[in-house]
Order: structure tokens, then sequence, then C-alpha cells
């Protein structure tokens, strides 16, 4: 209960929402850093870690993706709202 009212929260709120915004793409450049450089031997050396690490790396991109739409839409039916058109 308490999490949905958090993520209700923030998804009603443009601020908080392009903070969280701002924080999911920074952990987002850092995951994929660390997965190039200081993880890439450990990676290279198991297809089947190098899939799992990549492809959540993935998911987790498309999610921040799917939010940031979410945050484009929100902000054209405010604005159209506010116009009263």
């Amino acid at each position: 209960m308490m999490c949905a009212n958090l993520a209700r929260m923030i998804l009603l709120s443009r601020k908080l929402r392009r903070k969280v915004l701002l924080q999911l793409i920074i952990v987002l450049l850092v995951v994929v850093v660390v997965g190039a450089w200081p993880l890439s031997s450990w990676l290279a050396s198991n297809v089947w870690l190098f899939l799992l690490w990549w492809g959540l790396c993935m998911f987790y991109g498309l999610m921040v993706i799917l939010l940031s739409l979410y945050d484009m839409l929100s902000v054209i039916k405010e604005e159209r709202d506010a116009s009263g058109s």
C-alpha cells in the first residue's frame, strides 16, 4: 500500500518525476560503465553472466524510457488542460 502511494505521488508531480528520472539515468550510466570496464573480464568468462548482466541493463533502460515517455505524455496533457482546449 505504501509503495503504491509513493508511486502515485511520484507520477503525479512533474518536479518529483523529473528528479527521479535524473537519478534513474545516472544509475543506468553507472551500471553500463561498471559492466563495460571493471566487470568486463568477469562477464566475458561466462556467456550466461554476460547475457544476464546486459539483459538486466537493457530491461532497466527500457523502464527508464517508458517513464520518460509517460512524463512526456503527462506534460502534453497538463499543458492542454491548462490552455483549456
